[in-house]
């Protein structure tokens, strides 16, 4: 049974995805795929399946389409000749295959998610991503701009920024570059303007251009466009091995570029670099002037500069240096991203509701099934012997009274509802047979709980009706008081499902493994009284099985510990008032057992049982409705009450 709160935080504003899960306060980096991060590429093929996590040097078939980034379709009015499918089905694609991950790496559900989304992006574009996490069976998101997560996560590594100051934050990683201005505030962040270095080039694409035209010959396939299909691999793969070698110039002057064979390798060094990005360091300055310009300050409001970086391209923080007079903070975390997000969002976002989580199913175990069953059977059996045990009076042929345990028919009643409650309580958390149903439409916990508790408040009820006009039917009498019995048992318990049924879908996610132990119907309590019962009611009457023992008055005695024990048992919760009470009712019932007795030890079980549904409903509300508890007990504790 899953334990505790776990939001997962995705990182969508990047040139790769990466998600985080937080679970308890605990930050766990997800693996995706054996991977840290997750290129977002996505191939569809000719059949419309859907491959994710495909990096753009893969060779892909001729008959499958390749859509770099989803993320980049949205907002768009029609598909595109590159992507006929639907955006919004490619990025749940994404998601889904991400969450799924996440889910199975933690060993639980998903019960909140959030979303770092590039800054700008409008209602539209929102609506869609949030579409997209429906689609893919995980909660509505929280969107997070990505700024505002690189500011949270370096206000999280020591970079603090007091409330009232403005941060710059450069995300130089994703083309194109983005350039923001946030405004703090107490516990999050405000954007004053945002700026993207537009005709930004493709540093890969210029140092691949610049290659070919060094390293091969004028009437090389290669120089010929990347969309001849006869060349297009080749560019492919030359264009990852440029960007290999970006990364080697990092900490080395030169690096090799491997060009399809038979070719040679060739190199560059960290001047073809800087040569080919120079276009984008010479926006730097005016973007930098115009961005501040936009958001209403100068340099000297800016308490801190943050910069994503290019690996490729270390010369951005110098610039941004230069132009702002601060030295960039760098953060380069492949996390970075949506560990800020969670970070800004545990603040703000309320606690996920049993409404919206999904517990994991689990297969019905035979003991499950077997606990019931017992709990049907013990109700039945109660019932039956309270019919045949009957004492009839018959006035010329016609029956005048009859004679039986009134309150063992409101046990009975009382236990056909108590059985309906352990169905609801499997209901939420085992299915039966198959696989499980898809994510989308598997329903939520909270609407399990909702349908099984009210039904078991209504089957519950209809069973106790039954029971009394069948008791009715069975003597040929009046069923007015056998009615008034049993449904006496049931309808307390009744109201209390309903109740729980209408509450319990607050509850917040992480405390709903605990709310499910203390719903679990002690069912070896409940078939402990009624054989308690049994016993006793056949002492008296001399049936079944006094009739083949003997031996009334043990019997009675026998009967009278174990419904002691059993009333003990299902009023206290605690181990010590347990230790307590259950010797001495257990003993008292024993000692005080008489036919004059025994009706009012039967009610006291039954008061017992009302008192456990009682209890339970008022635990349900005390977790769905945490702060109006807590209100009330200060209102009570306040001097002078």
């Amino acid at each position: 049974m899953p334990h505790g709160d776990t939001t997962a935080a995705i990182d969508l504003s990047s040139a790769t995805i990466a998600a985080t899960v937080s679970r308890d306060g605990a930050r766990v980096p997800i693996l995706i795929d054996g991977r840290l991060v997750m290129p977002p590429g996505v191939v569809i093929g000719p059949t419309g399946h859907l491959y994710v996590g495909v990096d753009a040097a893969t060779s892909i078939p001729a008959d499958h389409r390749f859509v770099p980034d989803p993320t980049a379709l949205l907002g768009k009015t029609a598909p595109t000749d590159v992507a006929p499918t639907n955006p919004v089905d490619l990025l749940a694609a994404v998601l889904r295959h991400v969450g799924q991950h996440a889910a199975h790496q933690i060993g639980q559900p998903i019960t909140a998610l959030t979303v770092t989304i590039p800054p700008g992006w409008g209602p539209r574009r929102r609506q869609q991503v949030t579409e997209a996490a429906q689609r893919a069976g995980l909660p509505s998101p929280a969107l997070v701009t990505a700024p505002a997560a690189l500011a949270a996560y370096a206000t999280t590594v020591g970079h603090p920024a007091p409330a009232g100051s403005c941060v710059l934050v450069c995300q130089a990683d994703r083309h194109p570059a983005t350039l923001t201005v946030l405004h703090t505030v107490d516990g999050g962040y405000h954007e004053l303007a945002t700026r993207r270095l537009d005709d930004t080039p493709d540093l890969d694409r210029l140092i691949t251009d610049h290659v070919i035209h060094t390293a091969t010959e004028d009437d090389d396939p290669l120089c010929t466009t990347d969309d001849d299909p006869a060349t297009a691999n080749d560019h492919r793969a030359l264009t990852d091995a440029v960007r290999t070698a970006r990364q080697l110039l990092v900490t080395q002057e030169r690096a090799p570029v491997l060009l399809p064979a038979p070719r040679p390798p060739a190199i560059i060094t960290r001047a073809d670099v800087a040569r080919a990005a120079q276009p984008v360091l010479d926006q730097v300055p005016s973007a930098v002037a115009d961005l501040l310009d936009a958001a209403d300050v100068d340099t000297g409001h800016l308490t801190a500069v943050i910069l994503r970086p290019d690996p490729g391209l270390p010369a951005v923080g110098k610039h941004l240096a230069h132009a702002t007079g601060t030295t960039p903070v760098l953060v380069d975390h492949p996390h970075a991203l949506a560990d800020g997000a969670l970070t800004l969002t545990a603040h703000h976002q309320p606690a996920p509701r049993a409404a919206a989580a999904r517990l994991p199913r689990v297969r019905l175990r035979i003991s499950d099934l077997t606990g019931t069953l017992l709990l049907g059977a013990c109700s039945l059996a109660l019932l039956v012997q309270a019919v045949l045990t009957a004492d009839i009076t018959i006035h010329n042929t016609w029956v005048v009274g009859a004679r039986t345990s009134l309150p063992q028919l409101g046990i009975a009643g009382a236990l056909a509802m108590l059985t309906a409650i352990a169905i609801a309580h499997l209901a939420p958390t085992t299915w039966l047979t198959g696989t499980p149903t898809t994510p989308v439409e598997e329903p939520t916990t909270g609407s399990l709980i909702r349908r099984s508790y009210l039904a078991a408040a209504v089957g519950g009820t209809i069973t106790a009706t039954l029971y009394g006009l069948a008791t009715g039917t069975a003597f040929s009498f009046d069923y007015t008081s056998y009615l008034k019995w049993t449904l006496g048992g049931a309808l307390p318990l009744a109201a209390c499902a309903a109740l729980i049924a209408i509450t319990a879908p607050r509850i917040p996610a992480h405390a709903l493994p605990h709310w499910l132990t203390l719903t679990r119907p002690a069912i070896t309590h409940a078939a402990t009284a009624a054989a308690g019962i049994w016993l006793i009611r056949a002492a008296y009457t001399l049936s079944t099985p006094i009739d083949l023992t003997g031996m009334p008055g043990l019997a009675s005695t026998i009967g009278a510990a174990l419904l002691g024990t059993a009333t003990a048992l299902t009023v206290s919760r605690t181990r010590t008032i347990r230790l307590i009470t259950t010797p001495g009712l257990t003993i008292g019932y024993a000692l005080v057992i008489s036919y004059n007795t025994h009706s009012a030890l039967i009610i006291g079980y039954l008061v017992a049982l009302t008192w456990w549904g009682i209890r339970l409903t008022t635990d349900t509300l005390r977790l769905a409705f945490p702060h109006t508890g807590n209100a009330l007990r200060r209102l009570l504790d306040r001097p002078g009450n």
